[in-house]
């Protein structure tokens, strides 16, 4: 049976996105068939409101306890699939995420680094955004550079944070999608660094 550490992980991961993400669809199947789609209660194939799942997942911890909330036994891990509902929602990989909203494209990921250190870790990229920008204050680039928009949003009951970089032009997308990867790349080796840390310390 897979263990409830990373499993619990994924649920919090998954409610952070759909609950933070605005037109976000969140598809949940167990292995005996049963589904529960969290989103909007304007689509109606959403039965379960984001803010709702969210104090499930938080409650519970775990998709076992998770599934007796929901009223169906969940003995395995459930399969979770992001989608959207009413905006053009896509996984790039690597947890990764490109939103194409009304009025901008925006690129979104997860990382359970605490806001303030993954602010560093933007800053101290060779392409990150224009200092005055990744405090979400527009600023012009210089020759060299791109304007970005950073949005951090820490969820601290889910043990998450979301991070939102968005262009504020247009021509500079493919160069803000090349900044969200080198980002997710980043706070991916710092968690990795972090949990070596801790597994060293936790050592005789």
């Amino acid at each position: 049976m897979p263990s409830p550490v990373p499993t619990a992980g994924t649920l919090q991961i998954a409610a952070a996105l759909v609950f933070h993400l605005p037109g976000a669809r969140l598809e949940l199947s167990s292995p005996s068939g049963h589904r529960c789609s969290i989103g909007p209660m304007t689509d109606p194939r959403c039965t379960l409101h984001p803010a709702e799942f969210r104090e499930l997942v938080v409650a519970a911890g775990d998709f076992q306890l998770l599934g007796t909330m929901l009223g169906f036994a969940l003995v395995d891990e459930p399969t979770l699939t992001l989608t959207s509902s009413g905006i053009d929602m896509g996984h790039l990989g690597g947890g990764l995420y490109r939103v194409v909203g009304s009025e901008t494209t925006s690129f979104a990921f997860t990382t359970s680094l605490p806001a303030s250190r993954v602010d560093d870790l933007l800053t101290s990229l060779n392409t990150a955004p224009a200092p005055g920008c990744a405090a979400g204050a527009p600023g012009a680039p210089d020759d060299d550079g791109v304007a970005l928009c950073v949005s951090l949003v820490r969820d601290d009951g889910l043990g998450v944070t979301l991070v939102v970089i968005s262009p504020f032009d247009v021509k500079d997308l493919a160069r803000c999608e090349a900044v969200a990867r080198a980002s997710v790349s980043a706070c991916l080796v710092a968690e990795m660094e972090q949990l070596t840390g801790c597994l060293d310390e936790a050592a005789p």
